[in-house]
């Protein structure tokens, strides 16, 4: 059976395939370079950490479908980008291999000490056996994935939460988790941008002049009010417009009043 695509119109095909799921990604992970995209304080957290580590998106971004789990292991490999001195492709080359985070860490020449800078004491709860074990034997020491994205997201936290390593390891252990530490010292504007009012009116849609919808504005009810390409705008003629209305019903009404009591006249005379 004879296929229906010419060979030019295969290659074609073949070229949009490919090139599909890298556009999907790009416009995934567009909060990683665009602010005005974060949606969540994971998005928040992952953008710092992009952000603060001076890789350029042109580098960074083709190397994004290559991870397996970009949030978890984007925070890594720029921490180790910058520990390591090594480029940014190279480490994700290892981890691609099926490396765990400790044998990259080893392939890379980089020892555990850049994990616990700022770690002077025990923290307690889940970095109890971790830092004890790197104070006995750090050469010993062999840390999962897990307990490594854990140390890293201390590191990385504790520039943008304004807390130690140690007390932000103290509040991990208590529930409270790197990324909400730092999304609660950020403020999390994107939350009033979910909810439609861009970060800094207050509350308030822009457009509204300070005045929230459905309240008067220098007199002018709603309904006196127009949109012009997405904006609220309020017309000082609106409001005279309004007067008037509001005086030509006084004067009419008086009128009908006058002419009621002529009239009542008129039929007492016929009486008579």
């Amino acid at each position: 059976m004879h296929s229906r695509f010419l060979p030019g119109a295969r290659t074609l095909l073949a070229l949009a395939l490919l090139t599909a799921p890298t556009a999907a990604q790009a416009l995934t992970y567009e909060y990683l370079f665009t602010p005005e995209r974060i949606q969540s304080d994971r998005q928040l957290y992952l953008n710092l950490v992009v952000q603060d580590s001076g890789v350029p998106r042109a580098t960074l971004e083709p190397l994004l479908p290559r991870m397996r789990y970009v949030t978890t292991d984007l925070p890594i490999v720029l921490f180790l980008t910058r520990a390591s001195g090594k480029p940014v492709d190279s480490i994700v080359t290892l981890r691609t291999r099926g490396l765990s985070w400790a044998q990259v860490f080893r392939d890379l020449g980089v020892g555990y000490q850049p994990l616990f800078v700022d770690l002077d004491r025990d923290p307690g709860g889940p970095y109890h056996t971790i830092w004890t074990g790197y104070r006995s034997e750090p050469t010993r020491l062999r840390l999962t994935d897990a307990q490594i994205r854990d140390l890293v997201d201390l590191q990385l936290g504790r520039k943008w939460a304004g807390m130690s390593a140690y007390d932000l390891a103290r509040a991990r252990a208590r529930g409270r988790s790197v990324v909400v530490a730092v999304a609660d010292k950020h403020g999390r504007p994107y939350r009033a941008a979910v909810a439609g009012v861009p970060p800094g009116h207050g509350g308030i849609p822009p457009g509204h002049g300070g005045v929230p919808p459905g309240q008067v504005k220098n007199g002018v009810p709603p309904g006196h009010r127009r949109v012009e390409g997405g904006v609220v705008v309020v017309k000082e003629k609106d409001k005279e417009q309004g007067k008037g209305h509001s005086e030509g019903e006084g004067k009419s009404k008086s009128k009908s009043k006058s002419k009621g009591k002529g009239e009542g006249k008129a039929k007492g005379h016929d009486k008579h």
